[in-house]
């Protein structure tokens, strides 16, 4: 080698800032991927609660727009209206329960039903009847929504009149209401509420 002629490489020092150089930029890279990924899960999540809020209100609306058109008797041998619905005053627990038509136009009962924070769907196996109140049984039930903290049902008759459960004392049993208000108090998310015509 010649003398005064420096050798062909990097220096230790040269190595070392270097690897201190991409070390910052992998953290930096890794610090963005890593807001990003979270910020995605976060959306993913809330789009989720979001749909499914939007499905609890439009399965509602369709049992509501499918109301049988006529009355039932309960095992009481009692008149019975097709839309039957109950709450407690502080909103904590409610019932709503709708005879209509399904496939082949059968009848079906659907049951909505708020208790201990949870929404719930119950779709019992016989049609909304005398026959309905049977011993023993259980029908199956579906979890809609979690963290129900407050239901508030109200119900218009012809004239708009609002009453806070169905059927009422001023109209007969068989008789149907001409609207319904719901609304939902869900923890940490806050009031939603959607109004329904009923044919």
């Amino acid at each position: 080698m010649m003398p005064g002629r420096r050798a062909a490489g990097f220096t230790l020092l040269e190595v070392l800032v270097a690897l201190g150089v991409f070390a910052v930029v992998t953290l930096l890279a890794w610090k963005g991927l890593d807001l990003m990924t979270t910020a995605k899960a976060r959306l993913d999540t809330e789009m989720r609660k979001w749909r499914e809020l939007e499905l609890v209100f439009e399965r509602i609306n369709m049992d509501l727009t499918q109301v049988a058109p006529r009355s039932w008797t309960d095992s009481n041998n009692r008149v019975r209206s097709p839309i039957q619905a109950t709450g407690s005053e502080d909103g904590a627990s409610c019932q709503l329960d709708v005879l209509r038509f399904g496939n082949d136009n059968e009848t079906l009962h659907t049951r909505y039903r708020v208790a201990d924070g949870r929404l719930s769907l119950e779709l019992p196996p016989v049609a909304f009847s005398a026959s309905a109140s049977q011993p023993g049984l259980t029908p199956p039930s579906y979890l809609l929504l979690e963290g129900v903290s407050r239901c508030e049902m109200t119900f218009f008759d012809e004239s708009n009149k609002p009453y806070r459960h169905w059927p009422v004392e001023e109209a007969e049993d068989m008789t149907r209401p001409h609207g319904m208000r719901l609304r939902l108090t869900l923890d940490g998310r806050g009031d939603f509420e959607r109004v329904y015509y009923i044919p």
